[in-house]
């Protein structure tokens, strides 16, 4: 028992030095950040917050607590972050993606799957999906956008995550498509010239996968009326002129 406490206690002294040796080498100071994934969020903006951690021994930094800080960028959904010995951090983004904008002032209110507003910008960008109908009472970075009509919000967000995951904007061939929000019960799209009826906006992955059946049959550039159904049913109206 002896000679077996010993050999533990000399293991355990050289279990304290190497890593008090470890922890004071300058070779295992951060010397770099490799950021990965960024679109839209400014690398400065990442530096800016990281920087504070180079030369800091990378085994002890507390990569949560630089994740806590990256996590408040409003543009930022998630960050992991890995060590790569010797001495460089990596970064990994995952931005927050568009659902719809919506058109405030002369500004577009850019707002993601819950609501949460990401930016305001003053241009509409390309490959939009821009919802018209609803009333903002307030819109700041960083926050859930305030509206008149709560449930319109999240209907409109339902219809819109549908057109993401059909991919309509390329599968249309089209630029912008304009989710008009006339009430809880009608909901429609504008497409070029065409105006499509959603009714409630219900069963949308179906009511698109039928979309793009009659869509396919129609002359370019037509203008009119199309009307989905839950049911299966689609018709067409060609444009006469008056109010829908």
């Amino acid at each position: 028992m002896g000679r077996l406490s010993v050999k533990i206690s000399v293991l355990l002294m050289l279990g304290v030095t190497f890593t008090l040796l470890i922890f004071n080498l300058d070779y295992f100071e951060v010397k770099n950040f490799s950021i990965h994934n960024l679109q839209r969020v400014k690398k400065n903006d990442i530096i800016k917050i990281i920087q504070q951690y180079q030369n800091q021994n990378i085994l002890s930094v507390n990569t949560k607590d630089i994740k806590h800080k990256l996590l408040e960028n409003p543009e930022i959904e998630d960050v992991v972050i890995k060590r790569k010995l010797p001495d460089t951090l990596l970064i990994y983004v995952n931005e927050k993606s568009t659902v719809g904008l919506i058109k405030y002032l002369n500004s577009y209110i850019e707002i993601d799957k819950k609501g949460y507003v990401i930016r305001i910008e003053g241009d509409l960008p390309q490959n939009s999906i821009v919802f018209e109908g609803l009333k903002v009472v307030q819109a700041t970075v960083g926050k859930k956008i305030v509206v008149t009509d709560e449930i319109l919000l999240q209907r409109a967000i339902e219809v819109a995550q549908g057109l993401l995951r059909f991919n309509a904007l390329k599968v249309f061939k089209i630029e912008k498509v304009i989710l008009l929000l006339k009430n809880v019960s009608d909901l429609q799209l504008k497409m070029d010239k065409l105006t499509i009826k959603l009714g409630d906006g219900s069963d949308i992955d179906y009511k698109l996968r039928l979309l793009k059946s009659v869509y396919d049959k129609l002359p370019k550039n037509v203008e009119g009326i199309i009307t989905l159904n839950s049911n299966g049913i689609a018709t067409f109206s060609p444009d006469t002129g008056e109010d829908n």
